[in-house]
């Protein structure tokens, strides 16, 4: 990623193919696209997706478009998208880009006797605190489980399964 950003861990997205450096699309881009960016730069996760050049625009090719991830790639080639091509549909005023997410964020997993499963939290501002569920799925637990050097998530538990947290 780069652009003109006061920090390493955000910026415009921008791809080294055929020799020559391109940005990508928006076309589809959101936000399991983003985590699947930010694990390939060694962050644990997006914490936003930006789209309409948020950066700025980029020079050379749009070099990808239609980019469709799960979330669970290890890699934005191994996503759906239309091809290593010049955009003709796109133009540097759709570039994308990311806010991944540093490693400095703790998270933990509590209210279960097992250590693999249990309620998320999330340490800030030096309070320990729940997360809502509100379109929590397997894609978030995924997440949590890598940051929490786990391989996988099997399943997301929502409403209070593993009981109501504090703060």
């Amino acid at each position: 990623i780069t652009a003109d950003s006061e920090t390493s861990n955000e910026g415009r997205l921008e791809l080294y193919y055929n020799n020559t450096w391109g940005t990508v699309c928006h076309s589809r881009w959101n936000i399991r696209d983003a985590h699947v960016v930010c694990r390939m730069l060694g962050y644990p996760f997006a914490l936003q997706y930006r789209t309409l050049a948020y950066y700025g625009e980029g020079s050379g090719p749009v070099w990808m478009s239609g980019l469709s991830c799960t979330g669970r790639e290890n890699n934005i080639t191994d996503c759906y998208h239309n091809g290593f091509t010049t955009s003709s549909h796109c133009s540097h005023s759709s570039d994308v880009g990311v806010v991944c997410a540093t490693n400095s964020l703790k998270v933990r997993l509590s209210g279960s006797t097992h250590p693999n499963e249990g309620r998320v939290e999330v340490y800030f501002n030096n309070t320990w605190g729940t997360i809502c569920d509100s379109s929590w799925d397997i894609n978030e637990a995924i997440v949590v489980c890598r940051m929490l050097g786990y391989s996988y998530a099997l399943l997301a538990r929502p409403s209070s399964y593993y009981g109501e947290g504090c703060g």
